[in-house]
């Protein structure tokens, strides 16, 4: 069994939280704070235990030191949320009578700092660079877990979008430090668990997106329990293209994969009735059936129709599980059947269903649809989320459950 964070005693000991921050950025700021919000719980419990708190995470994919990959505006964002200050330091710790975030500059390979945490007050936090600037990171180096290891007593694991990693940061430092998970990495397990092992029937499943590659495990693992797969975006075309239908110059992905599927659990996938089509995003749309596409056409939604039939069969769910939306919703006129749908899913979650979500883009949809706040758990952990669902052991959860041994 993982340990909590809130199991241990904490006050005046050095924690290292591994963050999930890896968060868009735009103009130099964040353009998406919802995974900063995910770890404020262990945050702010960890500052009224008046733990000396030291983040590490990473963002984006980085090619060595890159200041427009900066972790800053991260750290400023949290600072926000906080209502904590925020200064950058190379060397040394500016003596501040109140607790601030200090943005650790320097390599942390290239010497010693490892006593600027113990100089650091309870309920201060030092943030450093991006985990990712380090080559140690992504090879799971032993000595790069080490380095990190000298700030602190004890480690706790916030970044459950990462977990599906064998970085050093989730899968190597555990083994040196005394290893918790935190808050909402916890809640992250619970949900799932809730769908992979005790699901309410009827269960439907809703996969959109881009790759049918990435879901098709998680698919199959989750086949038995589920009563439906309704199918859309770039996935939705495949299975059309691989059930017989000319999607026109819509973009596919692996056919093979998509006919295996069907030939498997035919009576499961449900394909959508109608479609929103046009030559460009700019073009004039219409809602056509599957059957009437054109060779010029792009498939850029689904229609009425599938909206209807899609929301029909929601209704008498009692678990839902969605990843990736159903149509292209950077484009708002292309967004109708996403945005009806996360309508349908929403208000049947919260009591009637057990409703999850995930993926940063559906994430995005529930965001615009505005129905956050209906739906029982919202993960911004995707590919993490689609592993788990498909059965398979995350390599930072078994890294906590090794710890625990």
């Amino acid at each position: 069994m993982i340990r909590s964070i809130t199991s241990v005693k904490v006050s005046g000991r050095r924690v290292f939280i591994r963050a999930g921050f890896d968060v868009p950025l735009k103009d130099g700021r964040v353009a998406d704070d919802a995974r900063i919000k995910d770890a404020l719980p262990t945050l702010r419990y960890l500052i009224d235990q008046r733990a000396k708190i030291i983040i590490g995470s990473h963002l984006n994919r980085p090619n060595g030191w890159n200041e427009t990959k900066s972790l800053w505006p991260v750290a400023e964002k949290l600072g926000e949320f906080l209502n904590y200050k925020v200064v950058k330091v190379t060397n040394k710790l500016p003596d501040y009578p109140v607790p601030h975030i200090y943005f650790f500059t320097q390599d942390i390979t290239k010497g010693n700092y490892a006593d600027l945490t113990r100089t650091m007050r309870g309920g201060d936090i030092l943030m450093l660079e991006n985990l990712r600037f380090y080559p140690g990171e992504q090879e799971n180096s032993e000595e790069f877990a080490k380095a990190l290891a000298q700030f602190a007593d004890v480690f706790v694991n916030e970044a459950f979008s990462n977990a599906h990693r064998k970085d050093a940061s989730v899968f190597s430092l555990p083994n040196l430090l005394p290893a918790y998970a935190g808050i909402d990495f916890l809640r992250e397990i619970q949900a799932l668990n809730q769908v992979a092992q005790h699901p309410q029937k009827p269960m439907v499943l809703l996969i959109g997106g881009a790759k049918i590659s990435d879901k098709v495990e998680t698919i199959e693992n989750l086949a038995d329990k589920v009563d439906y797969i309704l199918v859309g975006g770039r996935v939705g075309n495949t299975f059309l293209k691989a059930a017989g239908y000319d999607v026109g110059k819509s973009e596919t992905e692996d056919e093979v994969i998509a006919k295996h599927l069907l030939r498997n659990y035919k009576n499961k996938i449900v394909l959508p009735a109608d479609l929103v089509v046009a030559k460009s995003v700019d073009d004039v749309p219409r809602a056509v059936t599957p059957d009437k596409i054109r060779p010029t056409d792009i498939i850029l939604d689904i229609g009425p129709a599938s909206i209807r039939k899609f929301s029909q069969l929601l209704k008498s769910a009692k678990t839902l599980v969605w990843n990736g939306p159903f149509g292209v919703i950077e484009k708002p006129k292309f967004a109708f059947g996403s945005k009806g749908l996360a309508q349908a899913f929403a208000s049947r979650s919260k009591g009637q269903a057990f409703g999850l979500v995930g993926g940063g883009e559906t994430v995005e949809l529930i965001h615009q649809a505005k129905v956050e706040q209906f739906i029982d758990h919202i993960s911004t952990a995707g590919g993490a989320m689609l592993e788990f669902l498909s059965g398979k052991q995350l390599p930072a959860i078994k890294a906590l459950e090794r710890n625990n041994a």
